[in-house]
């Protein structure tokens, strides 16, 4: 079992308080990933599909996920690249390019704009090349270490669940998510369950957003493709699931 279908039986099994088994064992092709009650008669079928960036996941894989890098400077930095940065240019050039930066004195946030452009066009292009968007100091007496983080979303924070509801309904009802629909179509579960995590900009920013905010209940009922009677959605350590017709925020 994956790390993602673990994760989701746990959580599920918090939320409902019920004993969630592993239904996918290998055994026939096409079985769904987690059930509720036995094997031939479930009461819920619940499949796992991640909404993922495969770019931002990429990049995140050979960058951030591989550690600091050094750079030619006494202090620690945070660096901020694109989803599509090229990490092998980025590891070629990005000590000198931090020795430059301090050299400026460019120690504090320093976002890679038109301010930038003006004050020099140089250093711009070369961190824009790099597909840094910003950068800055964090520790003046650290270990010489470069952190890289990917960009989120950017604009205003969703202040309700209703985009959130939008998404899921074209994100299930969408070509490339066919097999799960048809996975649990395929089930003789009266519940029929998606659960979503969302991964490294998997999604729009107005649905990422929601995550990072009060999260308030959505109020309008999602249109899920059938045989779909309920979803579950993750980020940022928190989740909102929709089932027997209601909305439920919860933590991870």
């Amino acid at each position: 079992m994956s790390t993602v279908e673990d994760w989701a039986k746990q959580i599920v099994a918090n939320e409902l308080g019920e004993i969630v088994e592993v239904h996918d064992d290998g055994s026939e092709s096409g079985m769904y990933d987690l059930r509720i009650g036995s094997k031939n008669a479930p009461e819920y079928a619940i499949e796992c599909v991640g909404a993922v960036d495969p770019v931002a996941t990429e990049t995140w894989n050979v960058g951030p996920a591989k550690g600091p890098l050094k750079v030619n400077s006494a202090g620690d930095w945070i660096v901020s690249i694109k989803r599509s940065a090229n990490i092998k240019s980025l590891n070629r050039g990005i000590a000198n390019i931090i020795g430059q930066c301090e050299d400026l004195g460019l120690t504090e946030y320093t976002p890679v704009d038109w301010q930038l452009r003006r004050f020099n066009a140089e250093l711009f292009n070369a961190l824009d090349g790099f597909g840094i968007t910003s950068l800055y100091m964090y520790r003046e007496a650290g270990s010489s270490n470069a952190h890289l983080t990917m960009d989120g979303g950017g604009g205003p924070v969703s202040q309700s669940g209703n985009d959130v509801v939008g998404w899921v309904s074209k994100f299930l009802s969408s070509d490339d998510k066919a097999d799960v629909v048809k996975k649990l179509r395929n089930s003789s579960a009266k519940e029929k369950h998606a659960f979503i995590p969302i991964v490294l900009g998997g999604a729009p920013w107005s649905v990422e957003s929601y995550f990072f905010s009060e999260m308030p209940v959505p109020n309008i009922p999602p249109k899920l493709p059938e045989p779909i009677t309920g979803v579950w959605i993750t980020l940022n350590g928190k989740g909102v699931r929709y089932m027997s017709g209601q909305w439920h925020v919860f933590n991870c």
